[in-house]
């Protein structure tokens, strides 16, 4: 038998767990924890791994107060491993909470724990840590404000309109250091992304753009190579 009815002061009843939950109880006791810490994981609701996850969390070092937030019913495992990465890479509790609703999933999380670990702004973050940005949108937005992009060609390639193939040939424009004016030339919805990717490479080797139409037809795609499609726009001047 693991516990008695009610244990050492814990005042926890051991029909309320299984086996596996009164272990991690046990540990967190063996292990130096104190009643305070050991009550907050053992919880019923809370299935063993996440109480094994906590407990192990707060030997490591986090507090009480950190390790509190860790309890929320509505986050997941995935959820919980990034909130303790990021709390023990020291990203205030008080940031940490604000993302903690169960709402954003893991994968958003670890984009908008990056930015405040990569040293951008609570504002900065703000304008990608929205559960409508998928985190490999987040992503581009986080990076763009990390590499110190103009928030006008940020704001344009973040556009909800656009599909994330497309968002990522107008990040690429603007990494490449296409001005805003050129960017706008291609960052149009009804181009898709290959059609966005001909136009962002012809800008970026210094060609202007007469007449896209043009552009276009004489260009065709084979992963990330440009392939001429015929010697007739050697001939047009498109391509010398």
């Amino acid at each position: 038998m693991l516990f008695q009815r009610r244990t050492d002061n814990l005042n926890i009843d051991k029909k309320m767990f299984d086996d596996k939950q009164l272990l991690e109880i046990k540990k967190g006791k063996k292990h130096g924890l104190s009643k305070k810490k050991i009550l907050l994981f053992a919880n019923p609701s809370l299935d063993s791994y996440t109480m094994k996850l906590i407990r192990k969390s707060l030997e490591h070092g986090l507090s009480y107060k950190e390790a509190k937030v860790l309890v929320n019913e509505n986050l997941d495992f995935y959820q919980r491993l990034e909130i303790i990465d990021a709390l023990f890479k020291n990203i205030p509790i008080e940031i940490v909470k604000k993302y903690v609703n169960g709402d954003i999933d893991f994968n958003q999380l670890k984009e908008i724990f990056k930015g405040y670990e990569h040293g951008l702004s609570d504002e900065e973050v703000s304008k990608y840590a929205k559960q409508e940005f998928y985190y490999y949108e987040m992503w581009l937005i986080r990076l763009g404000y990390e590499r110190g992009f103009d928030e006008e060609k940020i704001l344009l390639y973040s556009d909800r309109k656009f599909s994330q193939a497309q968002m990522y040939q107008i990040y690429k424009g603007v990494k490449h250091g296409l001005s805003l004016k050129q960017l706008k030339m291609f960052a149009k919805e009804h181009y898709d992304e290959n059609q966005m990717k001909v136009i962002r490479i012809y800008l970026e080797n210094g060609y202007s753009i007469s007449d896209l139409d043009d552009i276009l037809n004489c260009f065709d795609l084979s992963d990330d190579i440009v392939i001429i499609k015929s010697l007739s726009c050697n001939e047009s001047g498109l391509i010398n």
